[in-house]
């Protein structure tokens, strides 16, 4: 098909499919490249799919006649791609206007397809006969790319590719070194250096008869097609062997050692409950039952999700709610991590997590840095004030300030009294550097409170979740997630799964395990060179791109 497309000689006039293949054949591929893409991807977790996606669109742009052409071409990638990843935020009308959930799906596809449109035009800009040099040049443009759309207007990371590649353990144990860029990287090396071996010999069959054996080894041995090769088994590889490692050393380990028994209670509340008062306390009465049944194993902590419950019902507002809840924890007898809202004096809005004791006092308090546009706050609202009122049916949140560890005093672990433990709000579990934070601080365990219940029924919730393996591998630290309507479990610091999954469909409501802690590694000053580095790779990749941009600039204005 790929041969048919780029050798039009063959195309018989006066065909109809034929022309229209020939006609439309750049537009086709491009689509072809987004439903690829789109599969490797939850819910399909078609991961291979991943390194094999890009080629046509590779293809497409070899035969681009202008970098004008190449960027549409890019364009069309991205916009169907993130269109089927980011259906779901299209599916959030039963919490706001049609209309409004309308124009900030379209908005957001359209923003997040220009990283494909620009590196597609770059890309098409590169040397094609430059061998080995043109597959190292894509891959470092689409990092960069990346990792631009991480932090650019606040930054929005969803859908980059390396994320595809969450049940693949051997070939994202690399991201401890790299982080999740790195695997972008690696799959878009291999991407374009299959596409090199497919214009090398589209070269050879348009110059006459189909190539020998001997020329077609000659292609498989080219450098542009080697290096990728060599590359992608070394990463898996690494993968392999760090598996291994870690599952001799988990074998040596006695039970108990150096973990925490941690109780999930993700509760499963249908958002449209949360926002009924008139529910709160039949909210509060499923909490209380559901932590009855898992103190029955004896935890030593108990975890809530992400806004659990509201602020009223732990400060005391609603006395017969606080008293229930107060109740509930002196019977326990051991510490809860909960999320809720919380003011300050000044009476301003946080998301927050709690750490209580069982008399009910706050040990720690951590409130979420990293908010969400439109719906947790309004990015620019003091510059456009007229526009809050109108379209923005919540009350914003203020960000928090600073990175807090809460500490669990009174669990006891190899001669070191206390826990450290790290939680990362909902949104702020897809940023790597804001996670490796709180490993970079000395937490020995780090925990994901979220709500994902906006969005039950889609994909979102698993691509959610899809990224807390990542998390784990880049900081070489168990996670533990709890995530009201979402997908909760505990992933080890080799991203692997250790128990089942809770989702809003599964019978299993509750879920306690022991969760490996990091003394010995992220406490003693054994942090990976990501925790340490942080996204110094796709910065390195920038800078490159950088380089050469300032070298075809400098080039054009001399000629």
């Amino acid at each position: 098909m790929i041969h048919a497309l780029l050798d039009t000689k063959i195309l018989v006039e006066g065909n109809p499919t034929k022309d229209f293949v020939k006609r439309y054949q750049h537009w086709i591929l491009a689509t072809l490249s987004a439903i690829l893409l789109f599969c490797s991807f939850p819910h399909a977790n078609l991961f291979p799919l991943a390194w094999v996606a890009l080629v046509p669109l590779f293809v497409a742009l070899r035969h681009a006649k202008s970098w004008k052409s190449a960027f549409g071409i890019g364009y069309l990638t991205g916009f169907l791609f993130f269109a089927g990843m980011l259906l779901a935020i299209l599916l959030l009308y039963p919490y706001a206007s049609i209309y409004a959930t309308l124009l900030g799906y379209l908005l957001l596809v359209g923003y997040t397809a220009l990283y494909f449109g620009v590196c597609a035009a770059l890309v098409h800009m590169l040397p094609w006969s430059a061998s080995v040099l043109f597959p190292i040049a894509a891959a470092c443009i689409w990092t960069a790319l990346e990792w631009v759309r991480s932090w650019m207007l606040t930054g929005f990371p969803w859908g980059s590719i390396g994320y595809s590649q969450w049940n693949n353990l051997p070939g994202i144990q690399i991201v401890s070194i790299f982080g999740v860029h790195g695997v972008s990287f690696v799959i878009v090396l291999f991407n374009a250096g299959i596409a090199t071996l497919i214009f090398n010999a589209s070269h050879d069959v348009g110059r006459g008869p189909v190539p020998q054996r001997a020329n077609l080894f000659k292609l498989l041995r080219a450098p542009a097609v080697v290096v990728p090769l060599i590359l992608s088994f070394a990463c898996f590889g690494y993968g392999i062997l760090q598996l291994q490692l870690g599952e001799a050393r988990l074998q040596s380990a006695s039970p108990g050692q150096n973990d925490l028994n941690v109780a999930l209670v993700p509760g499963n509340i249908p958002q449209l409950r949360k926002w009924n008062r008139n529910e709160v306390p039949a909210i509060l009465r499923r909490y209380i039952t559901l932590t009855e049944q898992a103190s029955a194993v004896s935890p030593e902590l108990i975890v809530w999700p992400e806004t659990a419950v509201r602020e009223k019902v732990v400060t005391g507002a609603w006395p017969a709610s606080h008293g229930r809840f107060r109740r509930l924890l002196r019977e326990t007898g051991v510490p809860f991590l909960i999320g809720t809202t919380h003011r300050d004096e000044s009476k301003k809005l946080y998301n927050s997590v709690f750490l209580l004791s069982p008399q009910a006092e706050a040990l720690g308090q951590y409130d979420k840095m990293h908010l969400v546009p439109f719906g947790e706050y309004v990015p620019l609202a003091r510059f456009i004030p007229d526009f809050v009122p109108n379209f923005i049916l919540f009350e914003p949140f203020e960000p928090g300030k600073k990175v807090n560890l809460l500490s669990l005093s009174n669990v006891k672990r190899n001669g070191t009294e206390g826990i450290d433990i790290g939680v990362a709000i909902c949104f702020e579990s897809v940023f790597p550097d804001h996670f490796r934070k709180f490993v970079k601080e000395g937490a020995s365990v780090m925990g994901i409170l979220t709500n994902d219940a906006w969005f039950v029924g889609t994909a979102f919730p698993e691509q959610h979740f899809a990224m807390a393996p990542f998390r784990a591998v880049e900081n070489r630290i168990a996670v533990f997630r709890c995530a009201n309507g979402g997908v909760s479990g505990v992933v080890d610091k080799f991203g692997r799964t250790l128990t089942p999954l809770i989702t809003p469909n599964a019978t299993q409501e509750v879920l306690v395990a022991r969760v490996p802690l990091a003394h010995g590694d992220t406490a003693a000053g054994g942090q990976t060179l990501y925790t340490r580095y942080g996204d110094w790779f796709p910065i390195l990749c920038a800078m490159l791109c950088i380089g050469w941009l300032a070298w075809k600039i400098y080039e054009g204005r001399k000629e």
